[in-house]
């Protein structure tokens, strides 16, 4: 069973649309696929009848941008398969809305630097909400940057730029707790990516499910990280591709990373009414 269960599309910060992503899907032969969106549920009801005309099951997804309160660490949450989604949007809008709200600052500070930019210009790249990528994409696109992961991305709103500041995360063990209340399933996104390992106690204690084994940044070295982790806790190991499309310094096409089938069988059968 070929399973890709972290992709991002258009409703936050990846450029490919879903039907696009779910084309492209069946082309490779993905069975099961989860689209996973930065804060947000819209439309996962209607992507799994959209799912359907292309041979292929969708499953309820999202990925939460936590930390851990503790150390002040990253910590992405992962929920697959919820019944209900009102909670884990209520949980998240907050989250979204201060992202916007910082991207807008961010317009500024380019303003500031020089930069022909409003606003209005980066709407049309954003669905909702606008991501600092849909910013660097207009300057790209405008001919202010040569490339989108360029100057302005590197120097700017990363490494202690003028336009590097971030905004307040959710509790991870939180946003555990509030998948499983929905009736989802929460996973533990990237652990490599973030190395925040020592959270694991907690987040299990508030319910996690799984753990991300199969990722563009997991190498040898984190997937036996991860596997250890798995077995200590009791996880069941998950993955995708992380696709984002032209939204990704290197390109993870869809599949490039597929959901160990032990866990995604379980998924499908914890969502069979879907």
């Amino acid at each position: 069973m070929k399973a890709d269960l972290h992709i991002h599309s258009v409703f936050s910060d990846g450029s490919d649309s879903r039907e696009s992503i779910l084309q492209k899907a069946a082309a490779v032969g993905i069975k099961v696929l989860a689209f996973t969106e930065h804060d947000t549920t819209e439309g996962w009801q209607e992507s799994l009848a959209l799912g359907r005309r292309y041979g292929i099951t969708v499953l309820p997804g999202v990925e939460i941008s936590a930390c851990d309160a503790e150390t002040g660490k990253k910590v992405h949450i992962l929920g697959y398969g919820f019944k209900s989604a009102e909670a884990i949007n209520a949980l998240c809008r907050p989250v979204a809305e201060a992202r916007h709200e910082n991207s807008l600052q961010k317009i500024k500070v380019l303003q500031k630097l020089g930069y022909k930019i409003t606003e209005a210009d980066v709407l049309p790249y954003a669905h909702k909400y606008i991501f600092k990528k849909h910013i660097v994409r207009y300057l790209f696109e405008s001919g202010q940057e040569d490339k989108i992961f360029g100057h302005v991305y590197h120097k700017i709103f990363h490494g202690g730029g003028p336009g590097d500041f971030g905004i307040k995360y959710v509790n991870a063990a939180g946003a555990v707790k509030v998948i499983t209340e929905s009736g989802g399933k929460a996973v533990l996104a990237h652990p490599g990516q973030q190395n925040n390992f020592e959270i694991l106690p907690e987040l299990k204690r508030a319910g996690l499910w799984g753990i991300e084994l199969k990722h563009p940044v997991h190498n040898a070295y984190w997937q036996k990280i991860v596997l250890q982790a798995a077995a200590d806790y009791g996880l069941f190991c998950t993955g995708g591709s992380d696709c984002h499309g032209i939204y990704s310094e290197k390109y993870h096409a869809v599949g490039s990373n597929l959901c160990p089938a032990a866990a995604a069988e379980e998924l499908l059968k914890q969502n069979k009414n879907f």
